[in-house]
């Protein structure tokens, strides 16, 4: 007597079974940021040591400033994606560098915030050691853009920390965020004091990641800090 055959069901025939099917990638058309045409922009990897940043070589500019100021928005609205880059709901949460890689050509780098309010001294200082290693010893670093909420000014620890950024050698760009937020006489005001208290020959530049306000000019100085001036095509 032969053997029945057995039936094989297909995955589109299985019911309450899945197809053993690769992942999907999620694709974002290319989009002009500010005049920079974003082809890829995606999250490589996050490190907690000098000892392990990212095996490719690129150049790097890296976003620093005290919990709450706006720069994983900034950064988000900078390469044209909305969640990209995590925004931390708890100041002082994210302890890690992590790495943007856009357009295959450079890397964004999200540093922890400064100043954590509500961690232990012990913790403060562990990440105000592990940025400076960075700052300091990052070979691949051209430049780094600090924020400071235009609305506040600047206090004494954003003042100090740009301070020893200078004397690493590293270039230094401020940049006054959340303008959307205040009105016409608290911008005056703001940028007046940024330019006072960390001693600028001009205001700085104030961005609004909500509106796309200064995008443009922004990624003229990080092009030009990269070297990347005139390369690059929309």
């Amino acid at each position: 007597m032969m053997q029945e055959e057995k039936k094989v069901q297909s995955p589109k025939m299985a019911k309450g079974m899945k197809a053993n099917l690769p992942p999907k990638v999620k694709h974002h058309a290319p989009v002009v940021v500010g005049g920079y045409k974003i082809v890829s922009a995606e999250f490589v990897k996050g490190s907690t040591s000098i000892k392990h940043l990212p095996e490719e070589r690129l150049p790097q500019i890296a976003f620093l400033g005290r919990s709450n100021v706006g720069k994983s928005s900034l950064m988000n609205a900078l390469m044209g994606r909305k969640d990209l880059v995590k925004v931390g709901r708890t100041p002082g949460k994210t302890r890690e560098l992590n790495f943007f890689k856009v357009n295959n050509r450079f890397f964004l780098v999200d540093l922890p915030g400064v100043g954590f309010a509500k961690v232990s001294n012990s913790k403060r200082d562990q990440m105000s050691d592990f940025i400076r290693d960075y700052v300091e010893k990052c070979k691949d670093l051209k430049g780094l853009v600090y924020l400071v909420d235009v609305r506040h000014g600047g206090h004494a620890i954003d003042i100090e920390t740009v301070e020893n950024i200078h004397a690493s050698g590293c270039p230094v760009l401020i940049v006054a965020s959340k303008r959307d937020k205040a009105n016409q006489s608290e911008l005056s005001k703001g940028l007046r004091s940024i330019r006072e208290n960390f001693g600028l020959e001009q205001n700085p530049l104030s961005v609004s990641s909500l509106k796309k306000f200064g995008l443009d000019a922004l990624w003229q100085n990080i092009l030009e800090a990269l070297g990347l001036t005139g390369q690059e095509n929309v």
